[in-house]
């Protein structure tokens, strides 16, 4: 009999960078997700463990110091620790059933899980939203892809900043709102799974109506 899949538990062998965002992925997926009602640990607490880690990462890279750098390696146990223990709830709840696995933003292992981490995404378009101030944005789906990320922004000059990571599990009929009329916005999306992260795909713009 087949293995189901399952949200992946170990976390070692991820990148400080993949752990961050990972994180980063799974508290915007499981806030307010129906299928996950009750987290243990709840967001609040991983979002404490994570905002932690990431200051004391920052921290380590800008100053190198023996001790920064084992404040870093330390701070990322509880973290590891609270995803683990998020996991195991989540496989609870989702008892194998892929499309609840995949909403609850965590990456997935299975008996035919990927070997490497994904590609860039491809084919990113935007298109006008049904109502005003709403662009729709579409892109070509990855094979063993459980999950992708995405920012924005209003194009100006200078270059603005991209928006904070949104997560989606969909790669069709993505809605950025609410946007200024009038104003033009670029989207860039990447793909995520249990391997890594890949690079970010071409930009894509419009000009919302």
């Amino acid at each position: 009999m087949a293995r189901k899949a399952k949200a992946l538990i170990d976390f070692t062998r991820m990148k400080e960078d993949g752990l961050v965002v990972a994180t980063n992925t799974i508290i915007g997926a499981m806030t307010d997700n129906s299928h996950y009602p009750t987290p243990t640990p709840t967001l609040a607490d991983l979002q404490v463990v994570l905002d932690d880690f990431s200051n004391k990462l920052a921290i380590a890279r800008k100053r190198g110091s023996p001790e920064d750098t084992a404040l870093k390696d330390e701070s990322k146990e509880p973290l590891k620790e609270a995803l683990q223990q998020l996991a195991y709830y989540v496989n609870v709840c989702a008892k194998g059933h892929l499309s609840t696995l995949l909403s609850s933003g965590f990456p997935i292992s299975s008996a035919e899980g990927p070997k490497l981490a994904p590609s860039a995404v491809e084919n990113v378009r935007m298109s006008d939203g049904h109502q005003s101030g709403q662009v729709r944005f579409d892109f070509a789906k990855q094979k063993n892809v459980a999950v992708y990320e995405y920012q924005f922004r209003k194009v100006t000059e200078p270059e603005s900043e991209w928006s904070d990571r949104y997560a989606t599990t969909s790669s069709r009929g993505n809605i950025l709102a609410p946007l200024e009329p009038g104003q033009r916005y670029e989207v860039r999306v990447r793909a995520i799974n249990a391997q890594g992260i890949g690079d970010w795909s071409q930009v894509a713009g419009i000009w919302a109506r």
